[in-house]
């Protein structure tokens, strides 16, 4: 008999005990300026296929990746008002899976006919999805990034490794994995005076970096994959930006598979009016400018060709940091393939979130009750914009 393991929190493919607990929650699938009307795209999450498009009328959905006739790729084929038709035989369907038109074939035959479709919504910018079986719970609202300011959707981060290897990113790797990204805003990396406590809570699990001389500076993560931070640094736009201004900001750290991830990130900046249009125009240009992505350039520097501290300057502040992150994250490998961790009194974020996963998904096995996340407003605010 195989022994259940209430920590293989990597496994998300269907009917695997992470894989069911995600499901549980809405996850974004795309940045809602990412889907135009008329278009479809072929997705995957949680080791799943999906076909995700826009109606021409404006309303996304998001049904099944075949077709129910000869299993092409639905991807592929053409959106036609509020439907997506099969690039193959032309077999449409509506966006609740009912196949409506089956040219060549009797009417009552397309009536029998459905592919499985998936409740979806727009909020923040992004699209999500609930992948989970029955009805879908309250879409998770975050009160602090409803207020008046600019919501800004970064560009999504696919890498090549597990979700919960972003999750377990913890307070103690900012002065070492971030010290060059801090060095050229004109910060101290603080390296050595820093310490953290870590509690759970209504939403997940805060954690408060205190350094002597300095308000605590806190760190949030909502159960069961999304990360909230108030950065100092990481701005996208232009170097005065990231030296000024302050974003606070939130990824859901979405599994593709096993081995490979998204992050969709939401940025709010309590900026309004010109200003805030002004600084949504740099970001633009910050974020279309030309050369290598942040991807290229960390495995560059993972195969030895590159060095951090010999990214370009020109090299905004966002994109810095997540070069930064990616050679560390990515560079650690699965989690199967590494020597045992020794973890230690650095790491109390990272014990108390296995934890709580574990405890959740022990919960889910035995068929008792799981605990209900709440979202609490001012949780942004709780840290200082100098922390």
């Amino acid at each position: 008999m195989t022994e259940i393991t209430y920590a293989d929190f990597e496994r998300v493919g269907p009917g695997t005990l992470a894989g069911r607990y995600l499901r549980r929650f809405w996850q974004p699938v795309s940045r809602v300026k990412d889907l135009k009307p008329g278009y479809a795209q072929p997705i995957e999450l949680m080791g799943e296929r999906f076909t995700l498009y826009r109606g021409e009328g404006g309303d996304p959905h998001l049904v099944a990746f075949r077709c129910a006739h000869r299993g092409t790729q639905l991807s592929v084929g053409w959106v036609e008002g509020d439907c997506i038709r099969c690039r193959y035989h032309g077999w449409m369907y509506d966006g609740s899976g009912q196949c409506v038109e089956m040219p060549g074939e009797d009417e009552a035959y397309a009536a029998r006919v459905t592919i499985r479709t998936y409740p979806v919504c727009e909020y923040l910018g992004l699209v999500f999805a609930y992948l989970g079986e029955g009805d879908p719970p309250p879409l998770r609202r975050f009160p602090d990034f409803e207020r008046p300011g600019l919501v800004e959707t970064g560009v999504p981060e696919i890498w090549p490794c597990s979700y919960f290897s972003r999750i377990d990113n913890d307070p103690g790797h900012v002065p070492y994995t971030h010290r060059e990204s801090q060095l050229r805003a004109g910060r101290s990396a603080q390296i050595g005076d820093r310490s953290t406590t870590v509690t759970e809570t209504e939403y997940g699990v805060r954690s408060a970096v205190l350094a002597p001389g300095r308000p605590p500076f806190y760190i949030h993560f909502h159960m069961p994959n999304i990360n909230q931070t108030r950065s100092v640094v990481r701005v996208e736009g232009t170097m005065e930006d990231a030296q000024r201004l302050f974003v606070d900001r939130l990824f859901w750290r979405v599994p593709i598979n096993d081995d490979r991830c998204i992050s969709f990130v939401v940025d709010f900046l309590h900026l309004t009016g010109e200003e805030a249009q002004a600084y949504a125009q740099r970001r633009q240009r910050s974020e279309e400018a030309e050369g290598p992505s942040p991807n290229e350039i960390g495995e560059a520097i993972l195969r030895g060709n590159l060095r951090v501290e010999d990214v370009a300057p020109e090299t905004s502040m966002y994109k810095l940091f997540w070069i930064e992150d990616y050679v560390t994250q990515v560079g650690q490998g699965p989690s199967r393939e590494r020597p045992p961790e020794r973890l230690a009194s650095i790491d109390q974020t990272v014990i108390l979130k296995r934890a709580i996963w574990e405890r959740e998904l022990k919960a889910l096995a035995d068929g008792r009750p799981l605990k209900e996340w709440t979202e609490p407003a001012g949780l942004a605010d709780m840290s200082s914009v100098g922390g």
